[in-house]
């Protein structure tokens, strides 16, 4: 089915002076503009949009019938009110018109139930950014399943150019949970300088993949920085949200499977979810994955993709492709005793600071008590799916302004 172009706003991809395209190509392409490649801004608006012009990408090709996903309007969704902590109540479609959202879509029951956009048509595709993390950390867990990974093996048993490291004592599951016990995090304590201190591993990572201009001429390779972490506690001590850990996820996939993550993802998800269109993953100009933070596409099929873990997969796929065992260890492994030892779970909870027992798990940001996930991207994109309510609520914006907290209030509203 055909869907309208937003009217009244400005197109970003259609509507953008050619001039001030070249002007945004001509700004990133300067190796000391590339790490703002990932700061919400006017800039940022059009390349989040256009990502595969200022990144390395793999395409994650979609293929077989698209599952149309039938519309059921709710008009009364927009008026759900909420309020962010501090702020001042609003509903949803205040928000939406007063932020810097670029597009919502809430499915129930496998309708589309509200659907708006304002910078972007419904064909273009965004940016995900860390809601790309559940993608490897998804793969690892279906090979798993399959006997394929043993997840409480180290990481070197399946990332050879890592044996001989701080990683022969990290597992893979610790990996997939945030929990490793490693320095070089990515919120490191007391200072929360691992992006801007050249001498923290975080940076020094990120600049071994292009993510950061390399000031100093280190010339390291990312072995050479992982290999130079060292454990500072047990795992499992603290959630320690660090980007690093879904990059070595995808070593692992790739070294399993002897393939690029498009191909894994692609074979096993993508292509099997009805997708209206193409993906694309973004890649290191070396050929290591980029999918911890680079996979974009359509919201509609980012839709798709979160449905998986809803009871209406099947109107997406013809076989259950996240089965049950994996939803409990989702919903039930979860360690809330450690979520507010970092950084990042005591940022969360502050979303909510009602609720009591949050966890996350397989890179998500959010489990809730009632089995809910929440996952979210640096700029402003939300995965947000509640099994029990049958509902998803997924969302790109150009700037973070707690989303997540109208995504629960829409979802209560539908309880």
């Amino acid at each position: 089915m055909k869907l309208e172009e937003p009217s009244g706003h400005r197109i970003v991809s259609r509507d953008t002076p050619l001039a001030e395209v070249r002007e945004i190509f001509a700004y990133f392409h300067t190796p000391e503009n590339v790490v703002q490649l990932q700061v919400a801004s006017d800039k940022t608006l059009y390349a989040w949009q256009n990502l595969s012009g200022f990144q390395y990408t793999l395409q994650i090709p979609r293929d077989g019938p698209i599952r149309e996903l039938p519309e059921r309007i709710e008009p009364t969704l927009g008026q759900v009110m909420f309020t962010r902590p501090g702020l001042q109540p609003e509903s949803v479609d205040e928000h939406f018109d007063g932020s810097q959202m670029d597009a919502l879509l809430v499915l129930h029951k496998g309708h589309v139930v509200y659907e708006r956009y304002k910078t972007m048509r419904p064909f273009d595709k965004h940016q995900w950014f860390s809601c790309s993390k559940v993608v490897p950390g998804t793969v690892v867990q279906l090979l798993a399943l399959e006997g394929r990974i043993d997840l409480g093996k180290p990481v070197s048993a399946y990332v050879p150019e890592l044996r001989g490291s701080a990683w022969d004592t990290v597992t893979v599951e610790e990996t997939l949970d945030m929990a490793t016990g490693l320095d070089s995090t990515e919120h490191e304590e007391p200072n929360d300088d691992a992006r801007s201190n050249p001498v923290r591993g975080w940076y020094k990572w990120a600049v071994s993949i292009g993510l950061f201009e390399d000031k100093d001429h280190l010339g390291q390779s990312p072995y050479d920085v992982l290999r130079s972490m060292k454990r500072v506690k047990p795992g499992y001590t603290a959630f320690e949200y660090n980007s690093i850990n879904p990059f070595v996820l995808e070593l692992i996939v790739n070294q399993v499977t002897g393939q690029t993550l498009n191909e894994v993802f692609g074979d096993r998800i993508w292509r099997r979810i009805g997708a209206q269109n193409d993906a694309f993953v973004g890649v290191t100009r070396y050929g290591l994955g980029n999918g911890w933070g680079f996979v974009n596409s359509t919201l509609r099929d980012m839709g798709r993709f979160a449905m998986l873990f809803t009871p209406s997969w099947h109107k997406v796929s013809e076989e259950r492709i996240i089965p049950a065992a994996l939803m409990d260890a989702i919903q039930q492994g979860g360690r809330p005793e450690i979520y507010l030892e970092g950084f990042v779970g005591r940022e969360m909870q502050a979303s909510f600071p009602d609720i009591q027992g949050l966890a996350n798990r397989y890179q998500w940001d959010i489990v809730f008590p009632d089995g809910d996930l929440y996952k979210g991207g640096v700029g402003g994109q939300g995965i947000y799916v509640s099994p029990s309510v049958d509902a998803v609520v997924v969302w790109f914006s150009t700037g973070h302004e707690l989303e997540e907290v109208a995504a629960r209030a829409i979802v209560d509203h539908l309880r």
